[in-house]
């Protein structure tokens, strides 16, 4: 599976059974928008389900299994990465954190390059962590830090998917992206009961 660079370690490592490599070195030609067969690559393009299912924008998480009949809600099987306990704690106790201390999480930033920025700033009265890149840790690392969070806040963005898989009992804020203000290419997925925030 194709991803960037800089992700390849922490996608082996959380998902052990599948091969992720750096998107650059399989001869693919991804803006091409049909099944094909590449220099001895099976080429499904998911990124351009959309399209080739003529359907919009809002249904782009459900079109990614329409495209092979199945139901998009399928999606959590086999989801659940490998979690890694030491790392895990690692980073609970770089980020100064101690069990039964009371603490909100809060995620701003969205896309794959991090530009996407929205400014949250709950009325809580617990300190605040910021979700952040910190070296040596990855966004799976963060999964003790935010079952022992109080409250979790953050901008809709892939963060939602790894909150879809956890055992969380506490309230989950999610804020808009401009590009979608109402959740719709998402909210057909919520298991849990978001708190939703409107601009």
């Amino acid at each position: 599976w194709g991803i960037q660079p800089e992700w390849v370690d922490d996608f082996n490592r959380a998902y052990p059974k599948v091969t992720f490599v750096d998107y650059r070195t399989l001869p693919i030609d991804y803006n091409r928008q049909d099944e094909h067969d590449s220099n001895g690559y099976r080429v499904i393009p998911l990124r351009w389900s959309v399209e080739i299912m003529k359907t919009s924008y809002v249904d782009c998480m459900k079109t990614k299994y329409s495209m092979f009949n199945q139901h998009y809600m399928r999606w959590k099987e086999g989801a659940m990465w490998q979690r890694t306990e030491e790392r895990e704690k690692a980073l609970f106790d770089k980020l100064g954190l101690n069990i039964g201390e009371s603490y909100v999480v809060i995620n701003e930033t969205y896309q794959s390059d991090h530009k996407g920025h929205k400014t949250i700033i709950p009325d809580v009265k617990a300190r605040v962590i910021k979700m952040r890149t910190i070296a040596g840790f990855s966004m799976f690392d963060w999964a003790l830090v935010l079952e022992r969070a109080k409250e979790i806040h953050t901008v809709s963005t892939s963060l939602f998917y790894m909150l879809e898989m956890l055992d969380l009992r506490q309230p989950i804020h999610l804020y808009p992206r401009n590009t979608d203000p109402r959740f719709d290419h998402i909210k057909y997925l919520f298991t849990k009961p978001y708190v939703l925030h409107y601009d």
